[in-house]
């Protein structure tokens, strides 16, 4: 408090003694006006201010002075100020013409008072190019107005009346590739209720969408009461974003003490990033409202809530704009989350539910496209705008297919590196938990993810009443990859790690199993009456993936009635599949032949059938059940893992165990003997 008042009275002790000073010149100066050629006030003005500045300061037009004892009024013409060398533009500022009255004994008082001020024609270029290089960067101007700019709204001049004509402002951040113009005027409150108010309106186009801008704010004295906060309506438009803030100001010199209501509307969340540079996903379309305030260089909107497609969300977010890149904290909350509505955080475009008429454009687009995987590029320049520790929790979800009940993730961005840790879904009464790491910071990002699947349940996956045998057993597994691209797509071309996948204790529709077999004597009866199924003792899926292809090194199906083997090839890169499964029947059938299942063709759509090239007689079961042993022992861990040490893989396990081991001649009978013991029902 002590800094303030000192500086406050400072500031009086200097507008004195300029107000003395001003008095003697203008003085002088009624005979300077009349005596002394315009061309010499020029250069002097001129050379004056450009020492101040470090560059040229130009007066290129007339200077009149319409002299008044009290009230001088004062106009300049072609008013100008230099850009720097690395701008396109010569002039930072350019003015058509500057008049003003001033009142000269008020400045005896310290008291700056201009009646009137009036700017024709500005035109203002502020641009960036680096976070220390700037045009309006004037290093002895800043330190002179430290000593003079007002701590206290009290402080600020006294402007009867201001107005702007036909004014343009341009802003550009050449880093950030960002640009707005500007078409400003002012213009003052008409009605009886507002005659004290002032409006500031702009038009122009900001990343070549069209941005309007409207201000209304108290009057000019209000701006001087530090009794009272100053109101300010203001809109800002761009695109389809709109953004609606009506509230105060507890100091509007200092930009200080906001505390406002902020109303956000638009088509998509991304396109907030041109307003704010906060990388927000792709969203549809979405509607918000909290509380905005700002304290010192925090922004913060509070308890804000509303849609998000056909999503609810709520929360509190914080902007430190001190920091180079910003930092943004969130705490994010959904009561019912479609999962649609998050297509955007992988590149995909929501096919469902509320959308903008862009997004329903796109979305009938990847409609015919024969590819599966989002090929949206990463926007690198987003990734490294800001830092980010976001939160976000769903306590209920709507996942159409797919029985997630909820979910929980941490978002944490930290120069260009994206950590989704937390990774944590509720599904099917089990979790897929863990991690991923987006490495934004070269210009190909890598993408790593390590997932846990622990305890799914089946049924969940097949409410459906034609899959009522399908009634039991857990599946789990783990998902280990990592690869480099810019997009979704191309990350995935490049893949390598392991995926594994696990199944025990379900059921799975004996029609389909000897179907599968083409066990014409055994399915003919079932196909009369009521599906059957048996009992499907461990199901494991375990890929390489080297380069976008998935290779299967372990593919089979244990059952009580069969035991079904195979192998799969899935090419990321190209999005095509080539399984192939074989059923070998536990019982013997007359009419039984070994014809096996096939998957083919591309991802998005691939064609499933018989393969009757491949008819021969069956092979026994216990060789194709032994084949997988070997391999099987080198992913135990992750089994015991995802589905429990007393799962109903334990048997396999313990054969594996014991195949992994080195034994003596005569234990081979014995772990025939095993396996046979697995193949009877």
């Amino acid at each position: 408090m002590s800094s303030s008042n000192s500086i406050s009275t400072r500031f009086k002790v200097i507008l004195r003694w300029i107000g003395i000073i001003l008095l003697i010149l203008c003085l002088i100066g009624f005979a300077v006006v009349y005596f002394m050629p315009g061309d010499w006030l020029r250069h002097t003005a001129g050379s004056k201010v450009s020492a101040l500045l470090g560059r040229e300061f130009a007066i290129d037009g007339d200077i009149n002075v319409d002299w008044d004892w009290t009230t001088p009024e004062v106009s300049l013409h072609k008013v100008r100020i230099a850009n720097i060398p690395e701008s396109k533009d010569p002039n930072l500022l350019a003015i058509d013409e500057i008049n003003f009255q001033i009142k000269i004994w008020k400045l005896l008082l310290a008291e700056l008072n201009l009646p009137s001020l009036n700017f024709i024609k500005p035109k203002i270029i502020l641009e960036k190019f680096a976070a220390n290089k700037k045009n309006w960067d004037f290093p002895l101007l800043s330190m002179a107005s430290k000593a003079v700019l007002p701590e206290d709204r009290f402080n600020f001049p006294i402007i009867g009346s201001l107005s702007i004509e036909e004014g343009k402002l341009a802003y550009r951040d050449n880093p950030k590739k960002l640009a707005i113009t500007l078409d400003i005027d002012t213009a003052k409150g008409k009605a009886e209720s507002q005659k004290d108010r002032y409006r500031l309106s702009g038009q122009g186009t900001l990343q070549d969408k069209p941005f309007s801008l409207q201000a209304k704010g108290g009057s000019l004295s209000m701006l001087r009461n530090n009794t009272a906060p100053y109101p300010l309506d203001l809109v800002i438009k761009m695109g389809s974003t709109s953004m609606f803030i009506k509230g105060t100001f507890a100091d509007p010199v200092q930009m200080a003490g906001m505390n406002a209501q902020l109303n956000l509307r638009g088509n998509n969340l991304a396109d907030l990033f041109h307003l704010t540079q906060i990388p927000l996903p792709p969203t549809p379309p979405y509607k918000l409202s909290g509380r905005l305030q700002k304290h010192n260089d925090v922004w913060e909107f509070q308890k804000f809530k509303g849609q998000v497609g056909d999503s609810d969300l709520s929360g509190d977010l914080t902007y430190d704009v001190k920091r180079e890149r910003g930092f943004v904290k969130a705490n994010l909350v959904s009561q019912l989350l479609d999962m649609d509505d998050l297509s955007g955080f992988i590149g995909a475009t929501p096919s469902k539910g509320t959308l903008s008429a862009e997004q329903k454009a796109r979305a009938e687009r990847e409609k015919s496209n024969p590819r599966l995987l989002p090929d949206v590029p990463i926007d690198l320049t987003r990734l490294r705008a800001a830092d980010m520790e976001v939160r976000l929790k769903a306590h209920r979800i709507n996942a159409q297919e797919w029985p997630i009940d909820n979910l929980d993730i941490g978002f944490n961005l930290q120069k260009g590196v994206l950590r989704l840790d937390p990774l944590n879904f509720g599904i099917a009464n089990g979790t897929v938990s863990g991690s991923l790491v987006l490495n934004g910071q070269k210009n190909v990002p890598l993408i790593q993810t390590d997932l846990m699947i622990k305890r799914l349940s089946l049924k969940q996956f097949f409410n459906n009443p034609q899959f009522e045998s399908l009634s039991a057993g857990h599946f789990g597994g783990r998902l280990k990859v990592k690869g480099n691209g810019r997009s979704l797509a191309d990350v995935l071309a490049t893949s390598e790690g392991r995926i594994t996948l696990l199944m025990t204790g379900g059921r799975i529709s004996l029609l389909v199993i000897k179907g599968a077999g083409l066990d014409v004597a055994g399915a003919t009866p079932l196909l009369l009456g009521k599906d059957k199924s048996t009992d499907i003792r461990c199901a494991i899926g375990d890929f390489k993936v080297d380069n976008g292809l998935l290779t299967s090194d372990i593919f089979v199906f244990d059952t009580t009635d069969s035991n079904i083997a195979g192998n799969a090839r899935i090419n990321l890169k190209e999005e095509t599949i080539d399984v192939k499964v074989e059923a070998h029947p536990k019982d013997f059938s007359p009419l039984s032949a070994r014809t096996p299942i096939t998957v083919t063709g591309r991802l998005k759509k691939p064609d499933i059938g018989l393969d009757p090239k491949e008819l021969a007689a069956r092979g026994a079961s216990a060789a194709v059940l032994g084949a997988v042993l070997t391999p099987l022992a080198a992913i135990i861990p992750f089994i015991e893992l995802g589905l429990g040490e007393d799962s109903d893989c334990r048997e396999l396990i313990q054969q594996a165990r014991s195949r992994s081991v080195p034994q003596p001649a005569s234990g081979k009978t014995k772990v025939r003997q095993s396996k046979s013991r697995i193949r009877k029902p």
